[in-house]
């Protein structure tokens, strides 16, 4: 974005003045003083919204170096992949996709809906970056189905030995550098919202993926059930970690503004989508972090059968959109 599109605030934070994505000036908040449900870390922010292509966005706007305090070390859920549900859940989609059991997979097929994308079958000794990776818990499966894996996370803490043979590095989109045309499979799970520069992390996706490679990105849909059921509160939002809120016709745009051609692209939803939803809900009326059933494993069982309907009926709070050069 140039300069004459923004204005830099004494605190370095940017105050938009033009849509990120169409560039059209007509602009609206939609809410005011939302602050960090997740970690309670301090800051005030609106979320402002395009008339015109209705992409939700942050205001004021973060830099990576600002945004490091809302990924808080020991507590952010991407560091610290400990979940045995999340776990289980990842490998299942991962066997799914391998189509190494047949009859499993044909068991599997009415919950297809709810599962992320694997790319686990005939893929074998293809490269695949993820950016954004936390602490390489889709690596690892990857790995072990014999893909030759890479990883790029901001933030955290010192490499360990394990993410060093995942080839996570510790770089931002900035310091990284790959050779061109290296990459069979780029993935972008739930991970573009957050990126302030959304022209550098396309272009470079573009530039690293190799002429019929794909990229695969996840991000939360700002056309589906939940957001219109718990408004503010929709777990999407995620302020003020997700700077960018996208539907199918602007992430349409913004994807082909960087020269990026989508394959296809699907609505789905997954448990946490929900129970986040009424966390969230819960945290803004008594302000406190702590809620022993909502946010739990047993909640997100319990809410498995609404979103595979929500999932079947194309409402669901995620999209996947594949695409390549």
């Amino acid at each position: 974005m140039e300069n004459k599109n923004k204005k830099i605030t004494k605190s370095g934070m940017i105050k938009v003045k033009k849509c990120p994505c169409c560039e059209n000036r007509n602009l609206s908040v939609l809410y005011k003083n939302m602050w960090d449900k997740m970690h309670f870390v301090n800051g005030i922010f609106d979320l402002l919204v395009c008339n015109k292509c209705r992409l939700i966005f942050l205001e004021p706007r973060l830099n990576e170096k600002q945004l490091s305090k809302y990924y808080p070390e020991k507590e952010y859920y991407s560091f610290h992949n400990i979940n045995p549900l999340a776990l289980k859940y990842h490998k299942l989609c991962a066997y799914y996709y391998s189509k190494k059991n047949p009859l499993v997979s044909l068991l599997l097929t009415p919950f297809k809906p709810l599962f992320y994308t694997y790319f686990t079958d005939n893929n074998h000794e293809k490269a695949l970056l993820e950016i954004g990776c936390g602490d390489g818990l889709k690596l690892a499966i990857y790995q072990q189905y014999g893909l030759k894996t890479a990883g790029l996370e901001p933030y955290g803490s010192k490499l360990t030995e394990k993410e060093k043979g995942l080839g996570i590095k510790r770089q931002s989109l900035k310091e990284a550098r790959y050779k061109e045309n290296s990459f069979d499979i780029i993935v972008l799970k739930e991970v573009l919202e957050h990126i302030p520069n959304q022209k550098l992390v396309l272009e470079k996706c573009r530039k690293w993926l190799k002429p019929e490679g794909k990229l695969i990105i996840t991000i939360p849909n700002t056309d589906g059930l939940w957001v219109k059921m718990f408004g503010e509160n929709w777990f999407g939002y995620d302020v003020p970690r997700h700077l960018y809120n996208y539907n199918q016709k602007n992430i349409r745009i913004v994807l082909n503004k960087y020269g990026l051609k989508i394959n296809k692209i699907r609505a789905y939803d997954t448990p946490y989508m929900l129970d986040g939803s009424f966390s969230f809900r819960a945290v803004a009326l008594t302000r406190k972090r702590e809620h022993p059933i909502i946010f739990s494993n047993a909640a997100k069982i319990l809410f498995t059968p609404i979103s595979l309907l929500v999932s079947y009926l194309g409402k669901g709070s995620l999209m996947e959109i594949e695409c390549g050069k």
